[in-house]
């Protein structure tokens, strides 16, 4: 994140801006599923007196265009979400402020999410919501996942990354990448040995999300830098009906993918300064995953897949602390990768749940 880039960030420069905006994103905007959500923040901050609307759809990118948008994949949505949004949001904001016809937005109701999982639009003041708590999940032994740290003193999980064996996004063979990745059965990589996976119980309760997901990583590699790619996925029970007519894909146990998000590691701590891993020494990777919307309803689980490649939607790490791009086939190396849950060293994923 040099200053090439740094002048091009538009989230720097949104002081003083007259006119209404309205932001229109999509939760599974494969393209840009970052840039709607922090341009909203840097306006929010940098420009507070501007009359400033967003509203996030069950879509990939451009979709809001579209005719319909009632599923993405596999994944039902229960309606025609882009008239939804043309009718109740687009065409009333148009009105009034170009042709001075209806009302103003509603103090709050200024920020509209579709939430996935239970298939409903809730309205907000803003976003992200302020009547949330964060709620921590803790990785453990034996691919569990629940609310309780760790209290082993030693304790881990690992694989072996390969960068000659990498980690697909997706199972399809297509010639181009597939929009519906994003909300894919994440089955197949689940049955690799380079892929971690950590579970909670069937749910007791449904529990709502709604913002951005931090990840909290200790960790130990063998090499001088490795990437870690986490996704939170929706896990469907073993007994789903399917709704009738609406599926030719069983989803009994389906996994479904709601975010996913690469770290490369050398740059842990400082996106301007990278720095090389230690062999074998414990080490805390933090970072923050884009924002969530989504439902995990009574009985699904909760599931984090912990990979290091995400092909080809990452480029190959080769896994050592030298330039990527001037390397040659001979450096790109294996990797052990340790994830530890342990009592000094807990791994975490915190999310923030609506009251």
């Amino acid at each position: 994140y040099d200053q090439w880039w740094q002048e091009r960030d538009s989230r720097r420069s949104c002081y003083n801006i007259d006119p209404a905006v309205l932001i229109v994103g999509g939760l599974f905007d494969a393209e840009d599923c970052y840039g709607a959500w922090e341009l909203y923040k840097a306006i929010r901050k940098q420009s507070p007196q501007t009359d400033l609307e967003i509203i996030m759809g069950p879509w990939h990118h451009g979709a809001w265009n579209g005719k319909g948008q009632s599923n993405l994949g596999n994944i039902d949505f229960g309606s025609q979400t882009v008239l939804y949004y043309r009718n109740n949001i687009e065409y009333p904001f148009l009105q009034y402020h170009l042709n001075n016809i209806g009302s103003p937005t509603p103090a709050s109701q200024k920020a509209t999410v579709f939430f996935s999982g239970k298939n409903e639009w809730k309205q907000f003041h803003a976003w992200p919501p302020t009547d949330t708590r964060p709620l921590s999940f803790y990785l453990g032994e034996n691919g569990t996942l629940n609310m309780c740290p760790p209290e082993k003193k030693e304790s881990h999980s690992e694989y072996i990354s390969d960068p000659d064996k990498p980690v697909p996004y997706t199972d399809k063979t297509t010639y181009t990448r597939p929009k519906e990745y994003m909300t894919g059965d994440q089955r197949f990589s689940e049955r690799r040995p380079d892929v971690l996976s950590f579970k909670t119980e069937p749910l007791k309760e449904s529990i709502t999300l709604g913002g951005t997901i931090k990840a909290e990583l200790e960790v130990a590699i063998t090499t001088t830098d490795a990437d870690l790619v986490v996704k939170i996925i929706d896990e469907y029970p073993n007994d789903y009906q399917n709704p009738p007519q609406k599926h030719t894909y069983l989803m009994n146990g389906y996994q479904m993918l709601i975010r996913g998000e690469v770290m490369r590691g050398r740059y842990r701590n400082s996106f301007e300064h990278p720095e090389a891993f230690t062999p074998n020494q414990p080490t805390h990777i933090c970072f923050s995953m884009n924002d969530i919307a989504h439902t995990f309803k009574k009985g699904h689980k909760i599931v984090v897949q912990i990979q290091s490649s995400w092909f080809p939607l990452v480029d190959r790490n080769p896994q050592q602390y030298i330039d990527i791009y001037q390397c040659s086939n001979s450096d790109f190396i294996k990797s052990t990768i340790k994830i530890l849950h342990q009592k000094e060293h807990p791994s975490r994923i915190t999310f923030n749940r609506l009251n």
